[in-house]
């Protein structure tokens, strides 16, 4: 059982491609269709469905049907007063509270849950008919398929925040009653290593050097790396202010909503003063281009980075890493969590207090302290 991406005339397309034995026939049959939606997220969601129709069924349906709850039989749902279906108050939720209220990338998180979990199943539904029992055979559902608590988390996110959209337009007359959110433990952050990140930087071609430094240097998120400009920077000050982020070529606010102002480290500063002195044209110009002189498209910067690694050697990780190793090196020297909260631009001190107790050596020193 596989979900492939196949080229085709020159484009690609996710290919679902299931063999099984017909349990009406005893025939063996191969399933061999393009994804619905072309994502691989969405395909492999797709995949599930289709195991799941095949284990209650024995076969796999060909003809054009429905997909709306197929892997997942329900009762009769009781009609909507007003006949609003899910996808209905899905499409009011995209148009309206999606768009005011989240950033680019958070709207394309939920879209993810939308296509891949959630219209599927509950798409034909009337959104007064989705209750405490349907979303927690989801979930259950969910868990069978191995997602990650977080991913299920996502999903009911999602379904939640169209339903209160569903009850502000008066589609709905309250919130239902519905299962607690799963809960989703703590990672340990490990950062590479000190050894590593100096390797990377030594390594790393002019353009994508001025990237990975304001990562290292900065903490700089992907999108804020592509967002800064040279207005945002006062090399005689040495600090930068960030301003804004670029996500799928649309500009936004920092993922906190909020600008803040992030001293130069030596380094930095003279990898800047150069860059000023090669490439400064206006104060809209990009201070961290591609090599072409453009804005680093979302693919084009994790290459450039993932290029870096394979010239030292190293495993390919996630630009965001680089973030993860600014932060923790904050809290290493000394820094305490507002501090250093203020400098990674994080919304909640929670998420910078997940950083305070990463050190391994300080863990260490302090047990061994224990020692009679």
């Amino acid at each position: 059982m596989t979900v492939r991406k196949k080229i085709r005339s020159g484009k690609p397309r996710w290919v679902i491609e299931i063999p099984y034995r017909d349990r009406r026939t005893g025939k063996r049959v191969r399933y061999r269709r393009d994804a619905q939606v072309q994502t691989s997220q969405a395909a492999h969601a797709e995949e599930r469905r289709l195991i799941a129709q095949l284990e209650e069924l024995g076969y796999i349906p060909t003809s054009p049907e429905p997909q709306a709850d197929a892997a997942v039989p329900a009762a009769p749902a009781s009609p909507s007063p007003t006949g609003t279906t899910f996808r209905d108050a899905v499409e009011l939720f995209r148009t309206t509270k999606a768009v005011v209220k989240l950033k680019r990338t958070t709207r394309r998180s939920y879209e993810v849950s939308f296509e891949a979990e959630l219209l599927p199943r509950f798409g034909s539904t009337p959104v007064a008919a989705i209750d405490f029992v349907k979303v927690t055979k989801l979930d259950a559902e969910l868990v069978k398929a191995r997602l990650e608590p977080s991913s299920r988390r996502n999903v009911q996110i999602a379904l939640r925040s169209v339903l209160r959209c569903a009850v502000e337009a008066g589609l709905l007359t309250a919130m239902p009653r519905l299962p607690k959110l799963p809960k989703v433990g703590q990672k340990v952050v490990q950062p590479p290593s000190v050894e590593d990140v100096e390797l990377v930087l030594s390594l790393a071609y002019p353009a994508a050097k001025i990237a990975l430094t304001l990562a290292v240097d900065a903490g700089l998120r992907a999108g804020e790396i592509r967002g800064l400009r040279w207005m945002d920077v006062d090399l005689d000050a040495a600090q930068l202010i960030v301003r804004q982020t670029i996500y799928d070529g649309e500009v936004d606010t920092p993922k906190s909503g909020h600008e803040r102002m992030v001293p130069l480290t030596p380094r930095l500063l003279r990898v800047l003063r150069d860059a000023a002195a090669n490439q400064r044209k206006a104060l809209t110009a990009p201070v961290a281009p591609s090599s072409k002189g453009t804005v680093w498209g979302e693919s084009s910067l994790l290459h450039a980075f993932q290029r870096v690694l394979a010239k030292a050697n190293l495993p390919k990780s996630r630009l965001h890493d680089l973030r993860h190793y600014f932060v923790t090196r904050c809290f290493r020297i000394g820094a305490d969590a507002p501090t250093v909260q203020a400098l990674a631009g994080h919304q909640h001190l929670s998420v910078t207090q997940r950083y305070a107790h990463t050190s391994e050596v300080a863990k260490r020193k302090v047990v061994e302290g224990l020692a009679p």
